[in-house]
């Protein structure tokens, strides 16, 4: 038997890292754990300048923009990888599409056995418009879904 490929999404968050922490206790020992952050793409101003006016932000204000989504990724991978205590791989991933959409590309490139991913349940408005990032994977990832509910000191 393969040891089995765990992709275990995270954004720092106190959900994400319960998650993780959960997953991890359930997981075959050999798993190989693979924690992935998706971040925004660096934009390119030359993509929305029209005319006159030309771009919205400079090169610089996107390079910054960038450094800063890169470094919050980063720490979102490493607040995570610590509060695990145990090796994983770690995959920052920039998309300039939606998180469901990276991650179900990151699914289908890498064809993990297993995704896990937190959930923080928003609240019913935020649900109704955008539909929760779990709903929106549920019936799309190539793989089996564990979705771990995160429990609030306040429920």
């Amino acid at each position: 038997m393969h040891a089995p490929k765990v992709m275990i999404a995270t954004d720092g968050s106190d959900a994400a890292i319960e998650a993780a922490t959960r997953a991890v206790g359930l997981l075959h020992p050999d798993a190989r754990i693979e924690l992935v952050t998706v971040i925004e793409a660096r934009h390119d101003p030359m993509e929305d300048a029209g005319g006159i006016e030309g771009p919205v932000m400079t090169d610089d204000e996107a390079d910054k923009e960038w450094t800063q989504s890169v470094a919050e990724g980063r720490a979102a991978l490493a607040r995570t990888a610590e509060a695990l205590a145990v090796a994983t791989e770690t995959q920052l991933v920039p998309s300039d599409t939606s998180v469901d959409r990276a991650l179900r590309d990151l699914v289908h490139d890498e064809q993990p056995d297993l995704l896990v991913l937190g959930s923080n349940q928003p609240n019913w408005f935020d649900r109704f418009l955008h539909g929760a990032l779990e709903d929106r994977l549920l019936h799309h990832v190539e793989c089996p879904l564990l979705i771990v509910g995160h429990h609030r000191p306040d429920d």
